[in-house]
Protein backbone atom coordinates (compact mmCIF):
# COMPACT_ATOMS: atom_id res chain seq x y z
CA UNK A 1 0.00 0.00 0.00
CA UNK A 2 2.89 2.40 0.74
CA UNK A 3 5.05 4.00 -1.87
CA UNK A 4 8.22 2.15 -2.73
CA UNK A 5 11.27 4.07 -1.57
CA UNK A 6 14.01 4.90 -4.05
CA UNK A 7 17.44 3.51 -3.13
CA UNK A 8 19.90 5.87 -1.47
CA UNK A 9 23.18 6.12 -3.38
CA UNK A 10 26.35 5.79 -1.32
CA UNK A 11 29.76 6.47 -2.81
CA UNK A 12 32.91 4.55 -1.94
CA UNK A 13 36.44 4.71 -3.34
CA UNK A 14 37.51 1.59 -5.19
CA UNK A 15 38.06 -0.07 -8.52
CA UNK A 16 34.47 -1.26 -8.95
CA UNK A 17 35.31 -4.77 -10.10
CA UNK A 18 34.53 -6.52 -6.81
CA UNK A 19 37.80 -8.46 -6.82
CA UNK A 20 40.27 -8.63 -3.98
CA UNK A 21 40.11 -7.00 -0.62
CA UNK A 22 41.45 -3.91 1.03
CA UNK A 23 39.79 -1.28 -1.14
CA UNK A 24 36.05 -1.36 -1.74
CA UNK A 25 35.68 -4.97 -2.96
CA UNK A 26 31.99 -4.27 -3.63
CA UNK A 27 31.17 -4.09 -7.36
CA UNK A 28 29.77 -0.85 -8.73
CA UNK A 29 25.97 -0.87 -8.86
CA UNK A 30 25.49 -3.32 -5.98
CA UNK A 31 22.10 -2.92 -4.29
CA UNK A 32 22.21 -3.58 -0.55
CA UNK A 33 18.77 -4.46 0.75
CA UNK A 34 17.74 -3.09 4.12
CA UNK A 35 14.93 -3.98 6.55
CA UNK A 36 11.35 -2.96 5.74
CA UNK A 37 10.48 0.74 5.79
CA UNK A 38 14.10 1.74 5.11
CA UNK A 39 15.52 2.65 1.71
CA UNK A 40 17.90 0.20 0.05
CA UNK A 41 21.47 1.33 -0.59
CA UNK A 42 22.91 1.58 -4.10
CA UNK A 43 26.73 1.45 -4.17
CA UNK A 44 28.49 3.84 -6.52
CA UNK A 45 32.23 3.18 -6.76
CA UNK A 46 34.41 6.23 -7.37
CA UNK A 47 37.82 5.58 -8.99
CA UNK A 48 40.79 6.51 -6.78
CA UNK A 49 42.07 9.18 -9.21
CA UNK A 50 38.70 10.96 -9.19
CA UNK A 51 38.53 10.81 -5.39
CA UNK A 52 42.02 12.32 -5.09
CA UNK A 53 41.23 15.15 -7.52
CA UNK A 54 37.91 15.97 -5.84
CA UNK A 55 39.52 15.99 -2.38
CA UNK A 56 42.40 18.22 -3.57
CA UNK A 57 40.09 20.75 -5.22
CA UNK A 58 37.82 20.80 -2.18
CA UNK A 59 40.76 21.37 0.18
CA UNK A 60 42.21 24.09 -2.08
CA UNK A 61 38.91 25.97 -2.29
CA UNK A 62 38.21 25.68 1.45
CA UNK A 63 41.68 26.95 2.31
CA UNK A 64 41.59 29.69 -0.34
CA UNK A 65 38.26 31.06 0.88
CA UNK A 66 39.44 30.95 4.50
CA UNK A 67 42.68 32.75 3.70
CA UNK A 68 40.93 35.35 1.56
CA UNK A 69 38.50 36.01 4.38
CA UNK A 70 41.30 36.46 6.90
CA UNK A 71 43.41 38.51 4.48
CA UNK A 72 40.41 40.61 3.45
CA UNK A 73 40.12 41.96 6.96
CA UNK A 74 43.74 43.16 6.80
CA UNK A 75 43.48 44.44 3.22
CA UNK A 76 40.48 46.62 4.07
CA UNK A 77 42.24 48.11 7.07
CA UNK A 78 45.68 48.65 5.52
CA UNK A 79 44.90 49.35 1.87
CA UNK A 80 47.31 46.59 0.78
CA UNK A 81 47.67 45.36 -2.79
CA UNK A 82 44.61 43.15 -3.44
CA UNK A 83 46.17 41.28 -6.37
CA UNK A 84 49.24 40.38 -4.30
CA UNK A 85 47.00 39.24 -1.46
CA UNK A 86 44.98 36.96 -3.77
CA UNK A 87 48.18 35.52 -5.26
CA UNK A 88 49.64 34.84 -1.82
CA UNK A 89 46.41 33.17 -0.68
CA UNK A 90 46.31 31.00 -3.82
CA UNK A 91 49.94 29.95 -3.35
CA UNK A 92 49.39 29.04 0.31
CA UNK A 93 46.22 27.14 -0.65
CA UNK A 94 48.14 25.13 -3.26
CA UNK A 95 50.65 24.10 -0.61
CA UNK A 96 47.87 22.96 1.74
CA UNK A 97 46.07 21.12 -1.08
CA UNK A 98 49.35 19.47 -2.11
CA UNK A 99 50.00 18.21 1.41
CA UNK A 100 46.40 16.98 1.66
CA UNK A 101 46.80 15.18 -1.66
CA UNK A 102 49.93 13.42 -0.39
CA UNK A 103 48.01 12.31 2.71
CA UNK A 104 45.14 11.04 0.56
CA UNK A 105 47.58 9.18 -1.73
CA UNK A 106 49.05 7.42 1.28
CA UNK A 107 45.56 6.36 2.41
CA UNK A 108 44.37 5.21 -1.02
CA UNK A 109 47.59 3.41 -2.01
CA UNK A 110 47.62 1.70 1.39
CA UNK A 111 44.19 0.31 0.60
CA UNK A 112 45.21 -0.62 -2.96
CA UNK A 113 48.15 -2.53 -1.50
CA UNK A 114 45.62 -4.72 0.34
CA UNK A 115 43.72 -5.27 -2.91
CA UNK A 116 46.79 -6.24 -4.96
CA UNK A 117 49.16 -7.94 -2.47
CA UNK A 118 51.20 -9.87 -5.04
CA UNK A 119 51.88 -6.76 -7.14
CA UNK A 120 53.32 -4.97 -4.11
CA UNK A 121 55.21 -7.94 -2.69
CA UNK A 122 53.26 -7.98 0.57
CA UNK A 123 51.83 -11.48 0.72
Amino acid sequence: MGLEQQPVTISIVGTGDGAGGGMAPTPNGTLATTPDHQPNLLVQVIPPVVAIIVRAVSLFLTTFVGLLTAAGIGVGASGANVAATITSCAYASLIVAGMGTLKNLITIFGRLEGKFPIATGSI
